[in-house]
C-alpha cells in the first residue's frame, strides 16, 4: 500500500471572533509518502473565571483496528504527530486550530486514535486572578487516552487532515467533591475534517426581559446519536455579539441546545432537527425568552418490554428554585405502549406494555415536560 500525509489538528471549539480554515497539504514534496496532518481543537470551557487550560501533548497515534478498551496495549499503533509541547486549549476557539504535526500513514481506514499527555508536565488550569487551580489528573507521568472516533477515518492516497476535538468543559469537571478542584477525565473525539460541516448562528433574546439584544457567554451544544443514545458531540460559547460556531460535525441531524449564562434571566432553548452536510455551513439562530420556570421528568428514556421504572418530576420556579410543593399532573399519551401509575404529586412509575414509543407528560400550571420512552423487546423472556 502507498503511504500518505496525515495532518493532525488540535482543535478547541471555543467561541472567539477568529477562525482559520483547515490547513492544506500543499507544498509537500511529491516523492513523499502520503501524509496525515493532525490538528487539535477544544470545546468551550464553561467557567468565566478561568484564564488558561494547558496540557502537554506528547503524541498522537492511529490504528486500523477498533479500540475495544481492553486490547489497546496489544494493538498496532502508528505515530502521526509528536508535538511534545504545552498547548493552551482556551486559545483554540470557534474552529481555530493548532497544528500538531504531519506523519506518514498507509492509505486505509483508521478506527482508533489515542492521545498521549504528560500530566506531570502539563501546566494545568490558571484562574484570571493569576492563581493556579487544583487539578486532579487521576494519573501521573505519560498517560494515553482513547479518542472517540465517531466514524472510521478514511485516509486516501492524497492525504487527509484529522481534527482532534478536545472538550475542555467535559474533560475538566469542576468542584464535584465540593473542594473547588478540577478532576480530569479526557473527553476527546477525532474526525476527518474533509467529511464534516458546521453549525453557526447568533443567540439573542426577545423583549420579555428587557430590550432585545445578543446573549453573550451562552453555551451551545450539539447532541448526536439517536433516540436511544443521545450524547454531546460538540459545545461552543457565544461571543459578545452572540455569535457561535460548532465546527467539525459529521453529516447528520443534531439536537442543538442553548443554555444561558449563569445568573441569567433567560430560559434555555432546544431544537431537535438541525441538519449538517459535509462541506456546508448550517445557519441556526436562536432567540431566548425570559425564564418563567420549568418542569423536568427524571426517568429512563428507553425500556425493555414488561418492565417498570420510577419517574420523578422536578418543578423549578422563575427564581430558579425547586418548588417541592407545586402540584404536578401526570398524563400517559400512549396507553397502548405504556402504563402509568401516579404515586404522589412528584412521583410515579411507568410500565412498558408493548414494543414502540410512548410519551409521559408532567405538568404544573403552564409548565410541562414530556418524556419520550422507547420500548424494545426483551430477549431474555
Amino acid at each position: 500500500m502507498s503511504r500518505l500525509p496525515l495532518a493532525l489538528l488540535a482543535v478547541a471549539l471555543l467561541t472567539a471572533a477568529c477562525y482559520k480554515d483547515d490547513p492544506t497539504l500543499s507544498g509537500l514534496p511529491a516523492h513523499r509518502k502520503p501524509m496525515a496532518k493532525v490538528f487539535l481543537t477544544d470545546d468551550p470551557f464553561p467557567f468565566d473565571s478561568v484564564q488558561s487550560v494547558q496540557v502537554y501533548i506528547v503524541g498522537i497515534d492511529v490504528s486500523t483496528r477498533p479500540d475495544t478498551g481492553t486490547s489497546a496495549d496489544s494493538m498496532h499503533w502508528v505515530s502521526v504527530a509528536a508535538p511534545h509541547r504545552q498547548i493552551d486549549l482556551l486559545t483554540l476557539q470557534q474552529g481555530l486550530t493548532d497544528s500538531l504535526g504531519i506523519g506518514e500513514v498507509t492509505a486505509d481506514q483508521y478506527k482508533a486514535v489515542r492521545v498521549t499527555i504528560n500530566v506531570d508536565a502539563s501546566a494545568g488550569i490558571r484562574f484570571k486572578n493569576g492563581s493556579p487551580a487544583v487539578v486532579r489528573w487521576n494519573g501521573s507521568g505519560q498517560e494515553s487516552y482513547a479518542v472517540f472516533v465517531q466514524a472510521p477515518i478514511s485516509i486516501p492516497d492524497t492525504g487527509a487532515v484529522i481534527v482532534i476535538d478536545f472538550d475542555v468543559g467535559r474533560s475538566f469537571v469542576y468542584n464535584q467533591l465540593g473542594d473547588g478542584a478540577f478532576d480530569f477525565f479526557a473527553a476527546i473525539r477525532a474526525v476527518n475534517s474533509a467529511a464534516t460541516g458546521d453549525i453557526s448562528g447568533t443567540v439573542s433574546h426577545d423583549t420579555s426581559a428587557g430590550p432585545a439584544g445578543p446573549v453573550a457567554d451562552a453555551t451551545v451544544s450539539a447532541w448526536g446519536g439517536g433516540p436511544n443514545n443521545w450524547f454531546i458531540l460538540s459545545t461552543g460559547k457565544t461571543d459578545a455579539a452572540g455569535h457561535y460556531r460548532l465546527a467539525y460535525l459529521l453529516p447528520g441531524t443534531y439536537i442543538v441546545g442553548v443554555s444561558p449564562p449563569s445568573r441569567s434571566d433567560f430560559g434555555s432553548a432546544l431544537d431537535s432537527n438541525v441538519a449538517v452536510n459535509a462541506g456546508a455551513h448550517t445557519t441556526h439562530n436562536v432567540t431566548l425568552s425570559a425564564f418563567r420556570g420549568s418542569v423536568l421528568i427524571q426517568g429512563a428514556a428507553s425500556m425493555l418490554v414488561n418492565h417498570t421504572n420510577p419517574l420523578e418530576a422536578f418543578v423549578v420556579n422563575a427564581q430558579h428554585q425547586q418548588d417541592t410543593t407545586a402540584v404536578v399532573v401526570w398524563q400517559d399519551l400512549d396507553t397502548a405502549i405504556l402504563g402509568l401509575v401516579v404515586d404522589s404529586a412528584r412521583f410515579a412509575h411507568v410500565t412498558s406494555k408493548a414494543v414502540g414509543t410512548g410519551r409521559i407528560v408532567a405538568a404544573s400550571g403552564a409548565l410541562a415536560d414530556t418524556l419520550v420512552i422507547h420500548v424494545a423487546p426483551d430477549s431474555t423472556r
